[in-house]
């Protein structure tokens, strides 16, 4: 399993077939068309005009999918559980014809829910405006008068409100207070003063329709004679005037509003109601979503096509074991050239993993990371195994491991993801799987669950025994443990590094920079052999100090070569000093080690919350008292345990290989393989072979 070899196709064909040509290989989806630049057009070849085309169906587009979500968003059905996850159905070619067919009638269906929505929006508003009016003339409901009436011959009648809370009484008080501080001021103003006898409050009827809070609604008569006095004063007081007094008894207008307000409402059911019987069809407005994704894409695609007065010329990258498919599809259906090559050697040639399905879900960590370039290696063998391993060393949970692998095993078998989603819920299977290895060799489920419940409950001294050791109670174990690993996950990025040198044609870069570096640490490690060994496991080493110094000369013979060597590519004094400076590199190889440290610390964690949450669980209580206690702190602890320390080791996991690992052998910095096809989220074409 490695990165696919890719070959460069070219087809010309007549510019009528087009459109077919493409909407073949969009349905194969094993092609990378190269887009075409500006640059390339001449006055014989020219882009083909797309963009009206792609104006409307991404309007269509946009419109199917605003009613899908109004469906959806109404109807009564529940959508099944994870069905976020969920495959694309399957069509055969007579199948996907029979839906085409019925496409217009569904854009009807469309424009239909779009008229609904306009009306629930309308009438919404309609709701919204009436209902603030009938806030405003809700106070006056018990004013028997119009809210315009102006008075009778001899009186006027004003009709407002107060920002302050008044009866009559208070009312006339506050008047009377204002009415004379005006008097003052204007008697002021004429040089003279205001005798009390010559003060004459104007004569005042009053009635409060409604006080509530700081609000107060009156009525106020009063003689004509006095109307500019009493509103004068009644200003001085923050008189406000309705904005849209009522031209007969408030009373009639809070009933037309009510009940403009009911008819708005029930018309929002209604239109509700009638949108959620459109659920019927979801499905059809699913496949019309889909085709028109797949026409802009289609038309997108004839817009980067070179066309002359009667061909078109397309070209692209195809992954050699799916020329022959191809070239057969194409050929039997179209009078067409099709060509075919090898890669040149300055071309950007794409990149296509082919791995198998204990590798393959790992691939979108090195796709996120980077594409390999020319003459890189593919990564995800050499990761996939250390990516899981290191995972579930960092869970280390057996409790936790097993949820991962029920949670992703239900998504397979009911969901059948695809794709990505598909990949994703693979690899946390085999994260599932790697960390109930480590919670069987540390003796971890759900924490110390069996131990705590024994004690807890029963006041037994029952407990789960780690297979290998607990991290607790020997953390140094581990701390070497990580360092082992990471010294073996280093050690393969340099074999890795010095395979893909051999294999280009470097085969003495390969020796150089990575064998010499390889025998080095090999040295090292069979030097450290009989020390750390029976740290790790209870064995006796048995000449010991032969194996030791075996692994010295070892050791000395990969630096001899690394002194010799380094500075190979230099010249005069630079060869002594490149040598030597190529020793400096091992504290860049010990500060990476020093990384796996973090394979110590997150597996230790997570053990010791699993353990607390149990503690805190059985602290409180006796009997069945303890048991409702202990269930949903349980639960509660262990759920957020499970996802900070499953999001930790994720990251971490990922850091590893991105920091330590890739930057031993993997360059990167090439392009991944995007075959043109159909991306569609709920139907797929059945292929025939």
């Amino acid at each position: 399993m490695a990165i696919l070899p890719m070959k460069h196709i070219e087809i010309i064909a007549m510019q009528e077939d087009a459109q077919k040509i493409v909407e073949q290989l969009q349905r194969l989806g094993t092609v990378d068309v190269t887009e075409r630049d500006p640059s390339d057009v001449t006055d014989d070849l020219s882009l083909f005009p797309t963009a009206k085309s792609l104006a409307q169906l991404e309007k269509n587009a946009q419109t199917v999918a605003h009613a899908i979500s109004l469906v959806e968003d109404y109807s009564t059905e529940k959508k099944p559980f994870l069905s976020g996850f969920a495959g694309r159905k399957e069509l055969s070619e007579e199948e996907f014809n029979q839906r085409m067919d019925k496409n217009d009638e569904t854009m009807k269906i469309v424009y239909d829910i779009e008229a609904l929505d306009r009306k629930i929006a309308s009438e919404t508003t309609v709701r919204t405006h009436t209902q603030r009016q009938l806030d405003a003339v809700l106070p006056w409901e018990k004013l028997d008068i119009p809210m315009q009436y102006a008075g009778s011959q001899k009186t006027s009648c004003i009709v407002g409100q107060f920002s302050e809370p008044y009866n009559e009484d208070t009312f006339y008080e506050a008047f009377c207070a204002q009415y004379s501080s005006m008097k003052e001021s204007e008697a002021a103003l004429k040089g003279g003063s205001l005798k009390t006898e010559e003060l004459v409050i104007p004569p005042l009827y009053t009635e409060v329709v409604y006080s509530a809070g700081d609000q107060t609604c009156m009525c106020i008569m009063t003689h004509k004679k006095d109307y500019e006095d009493v509103m004068a004063t009644l200003r001085r007081m923050s008189f406000i005037s309705p904005s849209d007094p009522t031209k007969h008894p408030p009373e009639v207008r809070i009933t037309r509003l009510k009940n403009r307000i009911q008819e708005a409402t029930d018309t929002i059911a209604a239109s509700r109601e009638k949108l959620s019987e459109y659920t019927k069809y979801l499905d059809d407005m699913y496949f019309l979503s889909d085709y028109l994704i797949t026409r802009q894409e289609k038309y997108k695609m004839l817009g980067q096509l070179l066309f002359s007065k009667k061909t078109f010329i397309l070209d692209g990258f195809v992954a050699a074991e799916d020329l022959e498919k191809v070239e057969k599809r194409l050929t039997s259906k179209f009078d067409l050239v099709f060509e075919s090559r090898d890669p040149l050697p300055d071309e950007e040639v794409p990149a296509k993993f082919k791995n198998g399905p204990f590798v393959s879900p790992v691939e979108d960590i090195v796709e996120s990371y980077s594409a390999p370039a020319k003459g890189d290696i593919d990564p995800n063998p050499v990761m996939a195994f250390f990516y899981y391993f290191f995972f579930g060393m960092m869970l280390s949970d057996a409790g936790y491991g097993i949820l991962l692998c029920l949670g992703t095993l239900f998504v397979l078998k009911k969901r059948k993801p695809e794709g990505n989603a598909k990949k994703n819920m693979m690899k946390f299977f085999y994260c599932g799987l790697a960390t109930i290895f480590w919670g069987i060799m540390y003796g971890s489920f759900f924490g110390d669950l069996v131990g705590a419940v024994s004690k807890g409950f029963f006041d037994g001294s029952v407990s789960l025994p780690p297979l290998w050791f607990d991290p607790s109670n020997d953390p140094m174990k581990l701390l070497i443990l990580s360092f082992i690993l990471g010294f073996i996950h280093i050690c393969l990025g340099l074999s890795a590094n010095m395979y893909k040198s051999w294999k280009n044609g470097e085969k003495g870069d390969a020796i150089c920079d990575s064998g010499f570096w390889i025998l080095t640490f090999a040295g090292l490690a069979v030097f450290l052999f009989p020390m750390v060994a029976p740290m790790m496991a209870p064995v006796e080493i048995i000449n010991s100090e032969l194996i030791a110094n075996i692994g010295k000369y070892i050791a000395i013979a990969g630096v001899c070569g690394l002194v010799l060597t380094g500075g190979r590519k230099a010249k005069g004094f630079g060869k002594v000093i490149g040598g030597i400076g190529k020793i400096y590199g091992v504290t860049g190889y010990f500060s990476d080690l020093l990384s796996y440290s973090r394979l110590m610390a997150l597996g230790l964690v997570t053990g010791i919350i699993g353990s607390v949450a149990n503690m805190i669980g059985t602290l409180f209580g006796t009997g069945v008292v303890k048991l409702l206690i202990f269930i949903p702190v349980f639960l509660f602890f262990h759920a957020i345990n499970l996802g900070i320390s499953a999001l930790g080791a994720y990251v971490h996991v990922n850091r590893l290989q991105y920091v330590e690992f890739f930057a031993k052998f993997y360059e990167g910095g090439g392009t991944m393989f995007h075959p043109f096809t159909g991306n569609t989220k709920h139907f797929k074409i059945k292929e025939d072979n």
